[in-house]
Formats: structure tokens, sequence, C-alpha cells
């Protein structure tokens, strides 16, 4: 084995360097203003694709009046129509890829070779704990959206140690068999969604490449008093300072929110002003009276923004030795202190932080979305709709030319299907009232048209991201047979199979590398009860990392049959039934059962024989085979005789 590079110790103590926390802050502060033009105009991109996701673009102040109107129980006044095409397609994207990779149980699953299958249920009960603890499922649902709605899904993969409380047995004389809560922690990795709004990346390399090539990503959250402290809780204490300095720290926010100084909140819902909530919280000591008493000697803020820094730097860059380029993480609060920070020690080499770009053309940044590819048709689409609705309004509201003289506007303009009006000096006409008034007629002949058009613009946009109907639960009609209409199928699922491979290879196989280092580096012995086996299992670390070299863990898109081809293990079984030669030669037992396996039958240890009964079953079988067959014995002994023959004859495939 090759001797590792990586040093044995970290070569700068940034715990307890104060010059070294400067100089990252500084750095991060430069990482920060670096990204602050190309931050601007991505943080408009997403705003827009979510108005349009949302269909919240239409601001008008014509279609803010119908709404209004029609919230107050007004439905007189008809609003336009956003056609929904952009959101049906980004869900059944969404859809389709939890499908693939989220509906398996762990949704990692890892394969071994068959004398270690055992650890590779250690494994896979590990990783599925972690899955259930952290809720990958949940997570990597919203990176799914977020991916496909922006082009740009990150997430962040840490080795997280969490509090928890288990309950236990009291052990106090007076107090046994009671029960007591005891303090215990949960450790295991994280996959995190994070806020595309509130992310700020190398934008030298494309987003996909970030935790391989990229120099820095960071990412801000705004948390409040008990939330910081929660966070601080779970860090490693020797790692941590500065804690009073940053809980007394203030932030007053930009309103303007376009640097990565800043807390973005986009305002997308017109319904709902949430702005206030960048930046102000609930100042719970003012709110119990208690803001200038208490025992309190720190001067809590209501709210901090804590930056999460991750960058590759040599030790060097912060005041230490050494010019190897290391991983290194830190929390910033307030931009002012760096309370943790910590050279990231890990077997995978990546910065933590992997971003999934399902469509990946080679333009970075500039790639479009699946909302940026619907929404010319979802615009025009509704324009068309909302001209069959302007004749709707037309043929409410009618045309009218009238005298001023004789009518007044306020009793015509309302659109009351029970109306007294008026009529000023009505002797003058003598019954005569069209003198004073004059419908225009009104010709609504390619309204329909328009519809038409609309819904034609819709199967376009259906080509446009490679979906259709059908793929998004609807029936339709046709005359195709099953085979056809499977075939059809399998040609409209061409687009979603070709946006999972990409997901597979550029985001799912960084995750799947960093979250089994992260385990085998960190996972202690511990005790899990398997659901399916209904029994406990013994979590042993150290024969986990002895076989890290034999696990392939699988996904949707690498299932175990495609890693180990099970159809022609299946195969082979059923020929071995037919020639018992190879029977002879292979343990085909124990191919079945490690087939059973691979199939997630998990539960046939449960239905093993005993040695006892094992013994019995044989004697029996022997038995009804001699009385069956008195020729039964030879035949055995025959076929044990070409199995030694076999094993003599020379390998054809060693000779070449």
């Amino acid at each position: 084995m090759a001797k590792s590079n990586l040093p044995s110790a970290d070569p700068l103590n940034l715990t307890l360097d104060r010059t070294g926390r400067t100089n990252i802050l500084e750095f991060a502060r430069n990482c920060a203003r670096s990204s602050f033009v190309t931050l601007q105009s991505f943080r408009n991109m997403l705003k827009i694709r979510d108005q349009v996701y949302q269909r919240q673009l239409n601001l008008t102040a014509k279609q803010l009046q119908a709404i209004q109107a029609n919230m107050r129980g007004d439905p007189s006044y008809v609003a336009d129509v956003t056609v929904p095409i952009v959101m049906p397609q980004v869900e059944s994207a969404v859809a389709y890829q939890a499908g693939v990779f989220l509906s398996s149980t762990p949704i990692f699953g890892v394969v071994a070779s068959a004398d270690k299958e055992d650890m590779a249920n250690q494994f896979e009960l590990v990783l599925q704990q972690q899955a259930q603890r952290f809720g990958w499922s949940r997570e990597l649902i919203k990176i799914f959206r977020n991916g496909f709605k922006y082009n740009f899904g990150p997430a962040v993969i840490n080795w997280r140690r969490t509090p928890i409380s288990k309950i236990t047995n009291s052990q106090v004389a007076d107090k046994v068999g009671l029960s007591q809560i005891q303090s215990d922690f949960f450790a295991g990795n994280q996959i995190k969604a994070l806020d595309p709004y509130n992310c700020f990346m190398d934008t030298r390399v494309s987003p996909a490449n970030i935790h391989t090539d990229g120099e820095f990503f960071g990412y801000n959250e705004m948390l409040s008093r008990i939330q910081l402290k929660r966070l601080i809780q779970e860090l490693d204490p020797s790692k941590t300072q500065d804690l009073r300095e940053a809980y007394e720290s203030s932030y007053t926010g930009n309103t303007v929110g376009m640097s990565a100084y800043d807390y973005y909140l986009p305002i997308i819902n017109k319904y709902l002003n949430v702005s206030h909530l960048a930046y102000y919280g609930t100042n719970w000591m003012n709110w119990a009276g208690l803001e200038n008493g208490g025992n309190n000697d720190i001067a809590y803020r209501d709210h901090y923004l804590v930056t999460h820094f991750y960058c590759r730097a040599c030790p060097s860059d912060f005041g230490g030795r050494g010019n190897i380029p290391q991983v290194y993480r830190a929390i910033i609060i307030n931009w002012r202190y760096v309370v943790f920070v910590e050279r990231v020690i890990a077997a995978h080499d990546y910065l933590p932080t992997v971003v999934m770009q399902p469509n990946e053309d080679g333009l970075a940044y500039q790639t479009q979305s699946m909302v940026d590819n619907s929404m010319p048709f979802q615009d025009m689409s509704s324009a068309l709709w909302n001209i069959s609705l302007e004749a709707s309004r037309r043929r409410i509201y009618d045309r009218l030319v009238y005298n001023p003289n004789l009518i007044n506007k306020k009793d015509i303009d309302p659109a009351d299907p029970i109306s007294r009006i008026p009529l000023k000096n009505a002797a003058l006409f003598q019954g005569d009232i069209a003198r004073a008034i004059y419908q225009i007629p009104y010709r609504d002949d390619g309204s329909q048209m328009g519809v038409q058009h609309a819904q034609l613009i819709s199967q376009m946009a259906d080509e446009a991201v490679g979906q259709n109907k059908v793929a998004r639960g609807q029936f339709q009609k046709g005359n195709k047979t099953t085979a056809e209409f499977d075939r059809t199928m399998d040609g409209a699922d061409s687009r979603q199979q070709l946006a999972a491979i990409c997901i597979e290879h550029q985001f799912f196989t960084p995750v799947k590398d960093i979250v089994k280092a992260n385990t085998l580096q960190n996972q202690g012995p511990m005790t899990v009860l398997d659901q399916e086996q209904k029994q406990e299992v013994n979590i042993d670390p150290v024969q986990l990392r002895n076989a890290i070299l034999e696990f392939t863990i699988t996904d949707g898109v690498l299932p175990t049959d495609k890693l180990l081809s099970t159809d022609v293990m299946q195969v082979f079984m059923q020929t071995a039934q037919a020639m018992p030669v190879l029977a002879s030669q292979y343990d085909v037992m124990s191919m079945f059962l490690y087939w059973c396996k691979l199939k997630g039958a998990t539960w046939v240890n449960q239905f093993k024989n005993n040695p006892d009964q094992q013994q019995q079953f044989i004697s029996n079988m022997q038995q009804v085979n001699m009385a069956s067959d008195p020729n039964a014995q030879a035949k055995m002994t025959q076929i044990a005789a070409q199995g030694q023959q076999a094993q003599q004859q020379p390998n054809p495939g060693a000779q070449q």
C-alpha cells in the first residue's frame, strides 16, 4: 500500500490560534465579495423561476384589482388565468426521480461478497437508521425539486452528532423498576438540502464540479438564540471559542439583500408579506419581562446570521505550516466571529457540498432549467386563454354608446341582472329610448380558436421537456395494443432516464462516497434492531472497515440486479438441477441463499434448522431414496466420481 501524503495531525491549530481565525474570516469575506456581482443576477433568476412555478408573475394593477375583488366575495371581476404547465412538469420529474432513487429501503443498498454478506447487512442497517433519523427522503425530494426548478440543487453531507434522550430503568435503591431519562447522543450522516438563494460559491467551476474542483462554498442561515445554542451544543467544545462575543453581536441586515453578507428572503406569494421574517424575530426575553433581569449575564440577541463556510486552502494561507491544499470548515456568526473551525479529515477529499444539476450541457450557470424551457409555452398558452376570457368579459360587460345628458354613467356601470335605470327628459323621446343609448353589436368568432391553440401549445411544452399526459397520471385515449403502448411509454421516459443517469454519476456517486467514508471513519459500536429479522444486530465498526473494499453501495439506477447479475445466477441454479455434476462442484444451496438475501429475503435465517434437525432431515431423505430406488447409492457414487474427474481436467481458459 502506498504511503499516504495526509499529515497525521492538523498542521495548524485553528482552535486556539486567533490569528488563524482572523485570517480564515478575511478569506471567507473575500470569497463572499468575489461572488457579489454574480449573486445579484443569480438570485433574480431564481426569483423569476419561483414566480413562474407558483404562477405569481402577473402583478399588473388590473390583475391585482380583480383578485382583491374576488377575495372580497365579488365574482363579477374575472381575473386572468395562468395555465399550469411548469409546475406539473417539474413535479412529475421530481416524482419520477423519487421513484427511481428513493423507493427502496434502505435508500442506499449495500452488496458484498458472499462471505461478507452479514457485514453488508450491518452496513445497511446503519444507513437505514441514519436515513430515518435525519430524514434523507424528505431532504432529497427538496434537492430534486430545486434541481429541476433552478438546475441548481445544493446539498451538504456532514457527520452530525445530536443529543437525544432514552428511557431506562432506575437503579436507585428506592426507585428500582421505575423509568428514568438518560442523556445520550445519536451520530450519523445528515443529508441536508440548502436554500439556493442563500448560497455563495466558486462560480469559476460548474455547479456539478464544486465538490471536486471548487475552492469554496458557503451558505447563510438565520437562527434564533435557542437555535444557535443548540447548534453550538452539537459542536466539538475543543474547537469552539468567542461564544460570548458572538452571542452579544448584532445583525441588522441589509434590505437590498443582494450580497452574500445578507440573508435573502424572496417575496414570491403576493398574498403574504414575509419580508420582516428575514431580520426580525420574537424577543422572548422582552416578552417574558426579563430583558433587564433574570440570571443571564450575556446580552443575547433575537436572531443571528450563521454562515457555514467550506474551503480548500493551504495551512500557510492561515498562518500555519505546509502548502498542501486541505479542506476546512468554519462557522461564522454575523460575519464577525469564527466560533468554530476544523480541518475536514476524510477519505473522500471532497467539499461536502454537492450540487445536483439535472440538465448539464457544459454551460455551467447559463444552462436552462426545466422551468426556463417551459416558461415561454406557459406564457403563450396563458395569453391565448386570457384572450378567451376577454371575450367572456365582453359578453358580460358589453359596449354602450349613451348620451350623458340623458343617462348617468353610474346607473349603467354595475353588472346587475336586475337594475332600474332612470332616464332624464324622457318626454322628449316619446318612447324611443334607442335615441339615448345604443349597444354596439359584438361578434365572437375567434375566441374558441384561441383555446384550441392554447391546448396545442401545452402539448408543445410537453415535447420540450420530454413528458406526456400519461406520465403525469392522466388518462389518454388511443388505439394502441399493450405492447405498443409500453414501447411508447419507454420512449416517453427516455428523457427522464437520461436525467437519472446524469444525477446518479454527478450527484449520488459523490454522496455515496461521502456517506460511506464518514460512516467507516466515525461509526462506533452499537446495537440496532433488524425489523425484518426481528432480532438485535451488533454493529462492529472494525469488521465494517475491514470489508470496505468489497462494498458497493447501490441505488435506483444501480440496483443489485445490475451489479451482480442475479438473473444469470438464477439460470445457473436452474441448470444445476438438471446437471448433477454442477451441484457436486458448486455449493448451490449457499448460492440460493445469497440470491435470496440480495432479493431482500433477509429473513431466511429465522427459519434455519439447527444441526440436529439438519442431520435428521438428511437421514430421512437417504432412507426414502433407498426405498424408492435400490440403485440410488450407486448413482450417488457415479455422480461423485464425475465431479472428481471434472475437477482434475485442465481449465482451457487458464491455458489461454
